[in-house]
C-alpha cells in the first residue's frame, strides 16, 4: 500500500487541490489552500482558541466540541487578519469555502477527523458550563490536570453512591443523609438485627418446620407446592410462603436445598 493512500482523506484532498493549483499555476489558489489548512489546523490544535483568548476576540467558534465550520475558518481569518492588517491576506471567507467544492470537502473531511479527538458531548449544563469555564480560563496543561481531577471526582462519588446504597439497603443507615458517620454506627445497626448465633437458631427453626413428623404431631403439614405450614384440617395457615422465604432468607440457607423430611 502507498504512502499517499495511507495519509488521511483529508491530507490526499488537499495534495490534490495544491497539484490542481499548480497545473494552473495559480499563485492565488495556494495562498488560499495554505490559508485554509492553517486554519484547521490552529483550531484543532487549540492555537486558535489560545490566540483568541489572549487578544480578547470571541472563542465561540473554536471550542474543541464544536464542528469544524466554514464559519469557525471564517472567524479565525478575520482574527488573523485584524492582527496584521496589512501583511495578512484576507480569506478563504465562510461564502468563498461554501461555493468551492474542493474546499468544502477538505473542511469536511478534517471535521470528520476531528470526530475521534473532540471530548464526548455531555447533556448537562453543568458539566457544559464547567467545559467552557475550563478552555476560558486554563492553558490546555491546566486543563489536563483539571479534567484528571474532576473525573477522579465523578468516579469518587460514583463509588460513595454504591457504598452508601449498600449499607443503606444491608443495616438501614442513610449515609447520605448524615454529614458525619463512622464505620461503627453501621456495625452496629447490623449487630442490632442479626447475630451468628440469631442464623443458628433461625436454622434450627426452619429445619423443623421442614420435618413432616415434627409436624404431623402438632396437627401441621408443609405444603412443598406452595411453601405454607397449615393444619391437616381445614385451611388455616400457620406460615405463609412468604414468611418462610424470610425465614430461610435470615437463616443463611439455600432454599433450593430445603426438602421436606420424611
Amino acid at each position: 500500500m502507498s504512502e499517499e493512500s495511507d495519509a488521511p482523506l483529508s491530507a490526499r484532498i488537499m495534495a490534490r487541490l495544491v497539484q490542481e493549483a499548480k497545473d494552473n499555476g495559480s499563485d492565488r489558489r495556494l495562498g488560499t489552500l495554505a490559508r485554509l489548512k492553517e486554519a484547521c489546523d490552529d483550531i484543532a490544535s487549540g492555537r486558535a482558541l489560545e490566540l483568541a483568548r489572549k487578544e480578547g476576540w470571541s472563542m465561540t467558534y473554536f471550542h474543541p466540541h464544536r464542528r469544524l465550520v466554514a464559519l469557525s475558518v471564517h472567524e479565525y481569518r478575520k482574527l488573523k487578519q485584524s492582527l496584521s492588517p496589512r501583511t495578512e491576506p484576507p480569506g478563504p471567507t465562510k461564502d468563498t469555502i461554501a461555493h468551492d467544492e474542493g474546499l468544502s470537502d477538505y473542511l469536511r473531511a478534517r471535521d470528520g477527523e476531528r470526530n475521534g479527538a473532540r471530548p464526548p458531548a455531555r447533556k448537562g449544563t453543568r458539566a457544559r458550563r464547567v467545559d467552557e469555564i475550563l478552555l476560558e480560563k486554563l492553558d490546555f496543561n491546566d486543563q489536563a490536570a483539571v479534567r484528571t481531577e474532576l473525573e477522579d471526582g465523578r468516579l469518587a462519588r460514583l463509588r460513595y453512591n454504591t457504598l452508601a446504597a449498600f449499607f443503606h439497603k444491608l443495616s438501614g443507615v442513610d449515609l447520605r443523609d448524615r454529614e458525619n458517620f463512622s464505620f461503627e454506627d453501621v456495625a452496629a445497626e447490623v449487630r442490632g438485627q442479626i447475630s451468628g448465633d440469631d442464623r443458628h437458631a433461625l436454622s434450627s427453626l426452619v429445619a423443623r418446620l421442614h420435618d413432616d413428623r415434627v409436624l404431623a404431631g402438632m396437627g401441621l403439614q408443609y405444603e412443598a407446592h406452595s411453601g405454607r405450614i397449615m393444619t391437616d384440617l381445614g385451611d388455616l395457615v400457620l406460615i405463609t410462603a412468604s414468611e418462610m422465604r424470610v425465614l430461610v432468607r435470615l437463616s443463611g440457607l439455600n432454599p433450593d436445598s430445603l426438602k421436606p423430611i420424611n
